[in-house]
């Protein structure tokens, strides 16, 4: 398996060396493994500490509110036949490569996730994980603090994320299922839980489940994109 990993930033200079370490320490079939940062424009010195850590460094030209823009941005770079795309806050567990080698091992397989948890002790931040596990077990769709992965030709093959402003992985694995299989890895990444933490584990919650409903009905949530970015554009 010839691996690319693909992490979006936004001013993630507190979060991406630790993500980075991750990647290299957790990996049990040799690497390394090819990460490339695609940059939307940080000011914090993201690009600098990729360029640090030996990582290749894409600065996205004029990207969407939202991730998919960068997303297909880092993709189009790629050289590996597997594509991983990760949050630079989320920490990949032990044997990461050997799980996705062997989901990939089906050919009716064209990618999947991995299981969702977020990195913190309060009980609320458990309630998030056991609505979001029901969640994507329901519906099979993943999201971008998941470790979503996909073969590279299937992704190039459906075009990539659909440039949304919200839901792009969601709707990228609706996309993917009409291709082939999905496999959830029962291992867990672990997500930072910032986002929850400064806006209230509840508070945030409650909104995420009504972006969840409002898309679930069919009624489009692109109109609460720039909403939603602003007020976790420091989360």
């Amino acid at each position: 398996m010839k691996l690319s990993v693909i992490i979006p930033t936004l001013d993630e200079a507190d979060y991406l060396a630790a993500t980075v370490a991750s990647l290299r320490e957790n990996a049990v079939r040799g690497g390394p493994y090819e990460i490339i940062i695609a940059d939307t424009g940080s000011t914090d010195g993201s690009p600098e500490l990729a360029l640090d850590l030996r990582l290749r460094l894409v600065r996205c030209v004029k990207p969407l509110p939202g991730r998919a823009s960068a997303l297909n941005q880092g993709a189009a770079s790629a050289a590996g036949d597997v594509l991983m795309f990760l949050d630079a806050d989320t920490l990949l567990p032990k044997g990461y490569d050997d799980s996705l080698e062997k989901a990939l091992m089906n050919f009716g397989v064209v990618g999947g996730a991995f299981e969702f948890a977020l990195d913190g002790e309060e009980f609320g931040l458990r309630v998030v994980e056991i609505l979001n596990r029901l969640r994507y077990r329901v519906r099979q769709r993943y999201y971008g603090d998941q470790g979503v992965f996909v073969r590279t030709d299937v992704f190039r093959k459906i075009g990539g994320f659909p440039e949304r402003r919200l839901l792009e992985t969601a709707y990228f694995c609706s996309a993917l299922r009409k291709a082939g299989k999905l496999r959830l890895i029962k291992e867990s990444v672990r997500t930072s839980p910032r986002r929850f933490l400064a806006g209230g584990i509840y508070k945030v919650l409650t909104h995420d489940i009504r972006i969840w409903f409002l898309d679930l009905i069919g009624i489009s949530v692109e109109q609460h994109a720039e909403t939603y970015w602003k007020k976790n554009e420091k989360r």
